[in-house]
């Protein structure tokens, strides 16, 4: 046997040493597999984000065109007006496809930056008619369209998006793409501002200041997208700036920048726009280049991403497969001695360690044996461990150990009951002999003042008496009073009344006739006496408790009713368990110690007992008595 436990407790530390490095593998893998899941989800949503921002830089070529068109207009062109007119309908196209793209999918920021920014063109129709009836100057109207372009060209396009691996090229390629949508920017606004002034003649406001603003702009933003931009990428920009369009567009510039100081600008707007719009072409298609660069490099980061998971994922579900199979094997030398040692224990929790409490309990202290239960068969089983045994030897003790703290409490509480049952009778007793002694003083003395407070001592002694027989209640023993033949039903209410301290408080209704057995008397009285004293406690000193009684069915209705302040649902849900006898005293709160007395005395009599609420204020206190407890007319004749 010892053999036998040795090699099972070496088989399963040697499992458990091989599953340890197995799950630390699987753990790791699990990291790996999520971080190249996330790596593929980051890279769609670049792949999401520009295909976003192709479609507002196609939205903002055409606002940069109706933005120069409308100075041009206002500039008293009247020749670009149909222009302007197509280039509008061209806006409005874009407009809708970049809505559409946006309500069909979501990026995150991106995608409610861009929302935000085409909302700002929601009054666009409103600005296009104060254009057309000439209610607005140009540079009003190049405001608003620069301010919407400029917040079109700051949507977010997926710089911030964490790549779990960060990827260099893909966030320098998109850092070029964000700044040379800026350099178009400034290009455009210089062009506009630059077509109005040439359309007038001169510059007027503060015009030539924003052109050598825009200017200045761009050649910032220009040394901004060679900083991140790639050798071919910085050829494509280079040529834009470098050809036959804008060598003649730098020559307007220079004439431009020499207007200074108010003289005619010297070339004519239609050369200078068409100048302008070729090199704002060519940025275009080299913008077009780096979101191409930018879709190949996410198809770059999908393709690896999509082989290394394919390498992972079987070496993750083969370290799944040891690891189970190493669990199951460790089952056989662990799992199912404990399997037995649980069911062990079940079975000692609900059925024999109960039993054993509940007969070590209901025992005298003479009758409850020293020691019970059975130890856990477990400890002799073939697989277990030594650690299994263990715990088995552990539930063993924890058994016995139970059951003598019960016996013990059980003792103990029977030597509490025994107590206080030998004090309430030797309390009883002596009330007994003083009330005897104080009924002999009262038929002697003749002084009216003196024979009234041997009155009140004679009530204070009975309300003595019935505290020692509520002891004696509490710990399941009756008083030795009893009457021999039974009693009208309103002389057992008036001796419950004579026993509570404000008895003056208390007005007797109507009182139908019947009559209680002797052998009841003293207990109907002692259940209704502490209702009668409940119902006191909670009413006002100005007011009285009324009785009512009457037959009901078979039984007899006794109705005490306080005008008091009531209770709640919940008190009186809780009352009324007590007064069914469903709790034991020693739970509560000191002041429900009467509800505990007059529960015991009705489960015993068969009486039932009820709070409810009054029909105005306070709460009836409702006393059945059974048939069983009432004397028939022929024993009251007897």
């Amino acid at each position: 046997m010892a053999h036998e436990v040795q090699r099972g407790t070496i088989r399963a530390r040697l499992m458990g040493m091989l599953a340890v490095p197995l799950v630390g593998l699987l753990v790791l893998l699990g990291f790996l597999v999520t971080g190249e899941f996330e790596q593929y989800a980051a890279a769609n949503d670049v792949t999401g984000v520009i295909r976003t921002s192709q479609v507002t830089q196609t939205l903002v070529d055409g606002l940069q065109r109706e933005r120069a068109l409308t100075v041009g207009v206002l500039s008293n062109l009247a020749d670009d007006r149909p222009e302007l007119e197509t280039v509008r309908g061209e806006v409005d196209q874009a407009r809708s496809a970049l809505a559409g793209l946006l309500s069909g999918a979501d990026y995150g920021r991106a995608s409610s930056s861009s929302i935000a920014a085409l909302a700002q063109l929601d009054d666009l129709t409103v600005q296009r008619a104060q254009v057309d009836a000439g209610r607005i100057d140009r540079l009003a109207a190049f405001q608003y369209f620069s301010d919407r372009i400029a917040t079109l060209d700051h949507v977010d396009v997926g710089i911030e998006i964490d790549l779990p691996e960060p990827d260099p090229t893909l966030r320098r390629t998109l850092m070029a793409f964000l700044t040379l949508n800026y350099t178009k920017e400034a290009l455009a606004s210089q062009a506009a501002i630059t077509l109005g002034a040439a359309a007038t003649g001169r510059f007027v406001g503060d015009e030539f200041t924003q052109v050598v603003a825009a200017r200045s702009a761009r050649q910032i933003t220009l040394t901004e997208f060679t900083r991140y931009a790639t050798t071919s990428q910085r050829a494509a920009v280079e040529a834009a700036f470098s050809s036959p369009a804008a060598m003649e567009m730098a020559r307007y510039e220079q004439l431009a920048l020499g207007a200074a100081d108010g003289r005619k600008l010297g070339f004519h707007e239609e050369a200078w726009w068409q100048a302008a719009m070729v090199v704002m072409a060519d940025l275009r298609a080299a913008q077009r280049s780096l979101e191409e660069d930018i879709h190949q490099r996410t198809d770059e980061i999908r393709e690896t991403t999509t082989w290394e998971l394919l390498g992972l994922i079987p070496l993750a579900v083969l370290s799944v497969g040891v690891v189970i199979g190493l669990v199951l094997a460790a089952s056989r030398s662990i799992v199912r001695p404990l399997g037995g040692l649980v069911a062990e224990a079940n079975d000692i929790a609900s059925r024999r360690l109960p039993a054993a409490v509940a007969m070590a309990q209901a025992g005298t202290p003479d009758e409850i044996p020293p020691t019970t239960g059975q130890p856990v068969p477990v400890r002799s089983g073939k697989h277990a461990s030594r650690e299994i045994l263990s715990v088995a030897e552990a539930i063993d003790r924890m058994q016995f150990t139970a059951y003598s703290l019960a016996v013990e409490q059980a003792r103990l509480r029977q030597n509490t009951v025994d107590s206080l049952a030998n004090l309430g009778r030797r309390t009883q007793n002596l009330l007994r002999r003083q009330l005897n002694f104080i009924s002999q003083l009262e038929r002697e003395e003749g002084d009216p003042t003196a024979l009234a407070n041997l009155f009140e001592l004679d009530h204070l002694a009975t309300r003595l008496r019935r505290n020692a027989e509520s002891l004696l209640v509490l710990v399941g023993e009756t008083t030795p009073r009893r009457w021999s033949t039974p009693l009208p039903i309103a002389d057992v209410i008036r001796a419950a009344v004579a026993e509570v301290e404000d008895y003056r408080r208390v007005s007797l209704r109507r009182i139908d006739e019947a009559f209680v057995g002797g052998g009841y008397v003293t207990d109907v009285a002692h259940l209704l006496a502490e209702l009668v004293e409940n119902g006191l406690s909670f009413s006002p000193p100005d007011l009285d408790v009324e009785i009512h009684g009457r037959p009901l069915g078979q039984g007899y209705l006794v109705a005490i009713v306080d005008h008091g302040i009531g209770m709640t649902s919940d008190d009186l849900a809780r009352a009324n368990a007590r007064l069914r006898g469903e709790e034991r005293f020693t739970v509560a709160p000191t002041r429900f110690l009467g509800h505990y007395v007059v529960g015991d005395l009705a489960r015993d009599l068969g009486i039932e007992v009820q709070l409810v609420q009054s029909p105005v204020t306070g709460v009836t206190a409702r006393v059945v008595l059974p048939r069983a407890v009432l004397a028939m007319p022929a024993e009251i004749s007897a």
